[in-house]
C-alpha cells in the first residue's frame, strides 16, 4: 500500500484549524482522564476551557523526562489499563520509562513509519535489511513494521557478525539499508579495507538515530552507488516518522498532523526567533495512551523559514546540532550523565569521581569510565574490584544495549586529562 500524502500539503489556515480542534480535544482528555496533567493544569490556573487559540499552548507548563519517571508505571495512561495492548520500556535515571499503545495508537504509528519510509523513497518492492543495535529495539520494532505496512520485505538485525550481515545484503539482494550514519560509515570504511565491492542491489540507505556532515554523506553516497535519506524520531514521543527528509533533503519535514512543536530557548523557556538554535517541544495530538503536553526533547535544533521546493507545507527543522539536557548521543542511542550516575552508585553504593570517555574508532563510538581510585573503592582484593566493575558494565549493557569498560585510574590522572569536564573525547 501506498500511504495518502494529501495531509502534507494542507494551507497554513489548514494547519491551524486542524491543531486547534485536536490540542482542544487532548488537552480535554488529559485534563480529566490523567491526575498528573490535572493537578499541573490547576496549580497554574488553567482549565481546558482556557485553550481558545494555539496561541494558548504557552500557558501550559512543560513535561520533561523527569516526569515521565516520577509517574511510572501506568500514572501518564489517558485510558484505561484494559485498553492497553502493547508496553515498551526504556532507561530513565533512576527508573524505566514507560510508553503505552492502544489499538489505535499502533495503527498510528505504523501509518505514519510507512509513510516516512514512502517519503524517503522506499516501495513495495524493496528487500530492507535493518542495522541498529540493541538499545534502539523500540524503533526497530516500529521500522519493521511500518515497512510491513508498504509491502516490502524485512531483515531484522540480528547478533551476527558484520561480514556475515555484509554477506545477508549480497545474498538477499537487500535494496534498501536502514541503519545510523555511523554504522553506514563503518560498513563502506571495512568493504574498502577488504577490498569488497558494494551490493549492486543496494541503491538506498536510510539514517537513523543521528545526523550526518554533508562532506562524509556525499563520500558515502558516491562509494556506496547509493542515494540517502535522513529520518529523526523522539521515543518517547511519537517515534521514527517524527520528522523526515524528502527527495530536496533541505531538513526534517515535521510530522504536525502527530504533533504541535515548538523550538524554545532552554534557559527562559520562550520561544527563540524563527530560525534560531532552540530546544524542540512537542505536544502530540494523535496517540491515544500517552498524550505528552509541551514535552522537552532536548534536541536543539532550528525552524527552516524558507518553504520546501517539493511543495509541502509541514514545517522543517534542522539537523539536531546538540543536547539541552547534557545526554549524548552514541549510535542513536541517548545516555545521560545522571542514568551512569544511578549505575555507579548500584555498583558502588557511592558516586565516585568519574569522567565518561567517548572514542571514535573507524567511525563507531566506543565508551569507556575512567573512575578515579579511592578508599571507599577498597574491596578485599584485586578480584573483587574488577567484579564491581564488571557490575557496572552489565548493568550498563543491561540498560543501553551498548558496551562501556570501566577503567580505575588515580585521581591526579583523572583530574589532568578531565579538566573539570565530565565528558572528553579522545583521539
Amino acid at each position: 500500500m501506498k500511504p495518502d500524502n494529501t495531509i502534507e500539503y494542507l494551507s497554513q489556515e489548514g494547519w491551524r484549524q486542524w491543531h486547534l480542534e485536536l490540542l482542544q480535544s487532548t488537552i480535554n482528555r488529559v485534563y480529566h482522564r490523567v491526575p498528573f496533567y490535572r493537578k499541573l493544569m490547576d496549580i497554574n490556573n488553567i482549565s481546558p476551557e482556557d485553550i481558545k487559540s494555539l496561541e494558548d499552548l504557552k500557558k501550559l507548563p512543560f513535561t520533561t523526562r523527569e516526569h515521565l519517571e516520577e509517574n511510572y508505571p501506568y500514572d501518564l495512561f489517558a485510558v484505561p489499563l484494559r485498553d492497553i495492548v502493547r508496553l515498551h520500556t526504556f532507561p530513565g535515571p533512576r527508573t524505566p520509562i514507560v510508553k503505552g499503545f492502544t489499538l489505535r495508537d499502533i495503527s498510528a504509528v505504523r501509518r505514519l513509519t510507512a509513510r516516512f519510509l514512502a517519503v524517503s523513497g522506499v516501495t513495495s518492492e524493496d528487500i530492507i535489511q535493518i542495522c541498529l543495535d540493541p538499545g534502539m529495539s523500540v524503533w526497530i520494532a516500529e521500522i519493521k513494521e511500518g515497512a510491513e505496512e508498504l509491502g516490502a520485505s524485512v531483515i531484522p538485525p540480528d547478533p551476527q557478525s558484520v561480514q556475515n550481515r555484509i554477506k545477508v545484503m549480497r545474498d538477499f539482494r537487500a535494496s534498501v539499508l536502514i541503519t545510523t550514519p555511523s554504522y553506514a560509515l563503518y560498513l563502506m570504511d571495512l568493504m574498502q579495507e577488504k577490498g569488497i565491492e558494494p551490493p549492486k542491489s543496494l541503491s538506498l540507505i536510510v539514517f537513523v538515530g543521528e545526523g550526518i556532515e554533508e562532506e562524509e554523506r556525499v563520500r558515502l553516497e558516491q562509494v556506496m552507488g547509493v542515494s540517502t535519506r535522513l529520518g529523526y524520531g523522539v521515543t518517547e514521543a511519537v517515534g521514527p516518522g517524527m520528522g523526515y527528509e524528502c527527495d530536496k533533503k533541505s531538513g526534517y519535514h515535521l510530522a504536525v498532523d502527530y504533533f504541535i512543536p515548538e523550538i524554545i530557548d532552554p534557559e527562559t523557556g520562550k520561544d527563540v526567533p524563527p530560525g534560531e538554535v532552540g530546544e524542540l517541544v512537542i505536544t502530540t495530538l494523535a496517540v491515544k495512551a500517552n498524550p505528552l503536553i509541551r514535552f522537552r526533547t532536548g534536541d536543539m535544533a532550528r525552524f527552516i523559514t524558507e518553504p520546501c521546493p517539493c511543495g509541502r507545507t509541514t514545517p522543517r527543522i534542522s539537523q539536531i546540532v546538540g543536547q539541552a539536557d547534557g545526554r549524548v548521543s552514541i549510535r542513536g542511542i541517548k545516555v545521560s550523565l545522571t542514568y551512569i550516575e544511578n549505575l555507579l552508585e548500584k555498583a558502588y553504593s557511592h558516586i565516585p569521581e568519574y569522567v565518561l570517555c567517548i572514542k571514535k574508532k573507524n567511525y563507531l563510538e566506543r565508551l569507556s569510565l575512567w573512575v578515579a581510585i579511592n578508599e571507599k573503592l577498597f574491596e578485599p582484593s584485586i578480584l573483587g574490584l574488577h567484579q564491581v566493575a564488571e557490575r557496572f558494565e552489565r548493568l550498563f549493557a543491561e540498560t543501553f544495549g551498548l558496551e562501556c569498560r570501566l577503567k580505575l585510574v588515580e585521581k591526579e590522572h583523572l583530574e589532568e586529562i578531565s579538566k573539570g569536564k565530565k565528558i572528553i573525547y579522545l583521539h
